[in-house]
């Protein structure tokens, strides 16, 4: 693994790039506390916060959803699939509400923003259900994760419907390390885009695909990086900033480095 450094450098990060970007933190949609919104019947609905569109579609009459699910619950109770669309961290990055996203693998899902952008970033952690799987084992999964287990985000893009060259990975556990916390997110090293679509790659497979739950929590997209997220570790080695095809770049000691601290 790539060791990380977090650097204050990084809070410097142009505000201009991002200016017309609204972030969707859900608040808008109306929904009352400790409830999620999911739709049946065979329909596609499309969410719209700040200058993001996110599309949930509910198929078999309502027994399977893809996509998004918002939802405002925040306790972290795991008895069945009833409980999937809870955060394992309790709730929102901030305030209410946040989406529950879940990669059917056969009904295409994105995310679209109203007009091409660099993305800064965005919040993410594990749902409950996914969480619990590695944590504890499953009938599915099988055994809790060890050393050697994986579960991995595959963030892709697109711009004018064709996929960027790039693809940003998440890691959602490595071994027994099952990330439990909303965590930042660094998406500007896929340039500008209007579209992000999402995959999984995992330990626990088979012919059919991954076998670990394929869900995740989102909040904030298109937020930048928080304060804490860029404290500089090396202070007394400096680092200095710039901006490569959209993205900020960090150069400490001849090497470069994303906002989050990982080298490239």
């Amino acid at each position: 693994m790539k060791k990380v450094f977090l650097f204050a450098a990084a809070a410097m990060m142009s505000a201009a790039m991002y200016a017309d970007l609204q972030v969707a933190d859900f608040e808008n949609i109306n929904l009352a506390a400790e409830q999620e919104l999911k739709f049946a019947n065979d329909t596609t609905v499309f969410f719209e916060s700040g200058s993001f569109s996110l599309q949930e579609t509910v198929s078999y009459s309502g027994s399977s959803v893809a996509g998004a699910v918002i939802s405002s619950h925040s306790d972290t109770v795991f008895g069945g699939l009833q409980d999937a669309n809870k955060s394992i961290a309790g709730g929102a990055y901030e305030g209410q509400n946040y989406a529950v996203w879940y990669e059917d693998g056969w009904i295409p899902n994105s995310i679209k923003l109203n007009e091409a952008a660099v993305v800064p970033g965005m919040f993410v952690c594990n749902n409950n259900y996914a969480y619990n799987s590695m944590k504890y084992g499953d009938a599915m999964a099988g055994e809790p994760f060890g050393e050697t287990d994986y579960f991995t985000l595959i963030v892709y893009a697109k711009l004018n419907g064709v996929g960027v060259n790039a693809r940003v990975f998440v890691d959602l556990a490595e071994g027994t390390n099952i990330m439990d916390k909303w965590t930042y997110v660094d998406l500007s090293s896929l340039g500008e885009i209007d579209e992000l679509t999402f995959a999984f790659s995992g330990s626990r497979a088979n012919d059919y695909g991954v076998l670990t739950p394929t869900y995740f929590c989102i909040d904030n997209i298109g937020a930048t990086a928080p304060v804490e997220a860029i404290t500089n570790t090396k202070a007394e080695i400096k680092a200095t900033k710039m901006i490569r095809n959209g993205q900020v770049i960090i150069v400490r000691d001849g090497k470069m480095y994303n906002v989050m601290g990982v080298e490239l």
